[in-house]
């Protein structure tokens, strides 16, 4: 099936009212991706994403100041076990937690990401109304800092939930990029992946922003996904925290090869195939050796 079919399912996978398009400015840009090639992206605007499709809580709303990503718990090998393909989207700032008790310790993550992207988590285990809860009135969330890997919990009536059918799978082996929908295999790409001295990390993972570049001819092609992930060897690179993502390229020879700092790279036909599945952020990534 072609990538492109997928733009079809658009539609159906919006939640009403959830478009989550926002300009970037040029002060986030140069720090977005800062782990992929030697030279910083040029970005416009994130393109709109939406966490998608089949149920969503009623939250209440939360008046809480946080700030940007700090110190969470310590990283765990997240599996397609673990993320089934349901999202939590905070209403107002997020409440996250080390554990699922507000006297625990406060997790500061803030309400959108570095690229200016709405903040997502995608919740570990099955979040379905008639699954029974791992603690009552609780989601546990893998969470977008380092080190990869790390959890905490988020309060049920703090965050809108949402399921996608997407989930991403990258082999580091077969230097594959595979989407599955509901299950069964809808795209397939070949990609480059990080060398032996900066390898692209293995977890699961989520997407946690798309961006539309200025520049379609670049070094990032016409589209980046951000990964709530980041480079094992690069604790910052080209002015960015060392974030991975998936990405088009200006280098489509070097395609198949260890050619990155981390970062996944496609072919811009096949970054564009991507963003035609209409892929919502939160949705499951993982990547493995």
């Amino acid at each position: 099936m072609s990538a492109r079919q997928g733009s079809r399912r658009r539609a159906a996978a919006m939640v009403a009212g959830q478009a989550l398009a926002a300009v970037l400015s040029l002060a986030l840009a140069i720090t977005v991706l800062g782990s992929c090639a030697g030279e910083r992206p040029s970005l416009g605007t994130l393109a709109p994403s939406v966490p998608s499709t089949e149920a969503t809580t009623a939250p209440t709303s939360s008046s809480t100041t946080t700030a940007l990503p700090g110190p969470a718990v310590a990283g765990r090998v997240l599996t397609p076990d673990d993320l089934l393909g349901w999202i939590a989207t905070p209403v107002g700032d997020p409440q996250v937690f080390s554990q699922p008790s507000e006297q625990s310790d406060r997790i500061d993550i803030g309400p959108k990401t570095t690229a200016g992207a709405p903040t997502t988590f995608a919740v570990v285990g099955d979040a379905s109304a008639d699954a029974t809860p791992a603690v009552a009135g609780w989601y546990e969330v893998a969470l977008p800092t380092r080190p990869n890997g790390s959890t905490g919990w988020v309060p049920a009536d703090s965050v809108t939930l949402a399921r996608t059918p997407f989930r991403v799978f990258v082999d580091l082996g077969d230097r594959t990029l595979r989407v599955e929908e509901d299950g069964s295999g809808v795209f397939t790409a070949e990609v480059a992946i990080g060398t032996d001295d900066n390898p692209t990390p293995t977890n699961g993972t989520f997407l946690t922003e798309l961006i539309e570049n200025t520049d379609p001819d670049g070094a990032y092609g016409p589209y980046a996904f951000g990964l709530a992930l980041h480079s094992d060897t690069l604790t910052e690179f080209a002015g960015g925290p060392g974030q991975v993502g998936i990405h088009g390229t200006n280098q489509p020879a070097k395609i198949g090869q260890k050619v990155s700092h981390g970062c996944v790279r496609l072919r811009n036909s096949d970054v564009q195939d991507l963003v035609d599945l209409g892929l919502p952020l939160g949705a499951p990534v993982f990547i493995t050796a």
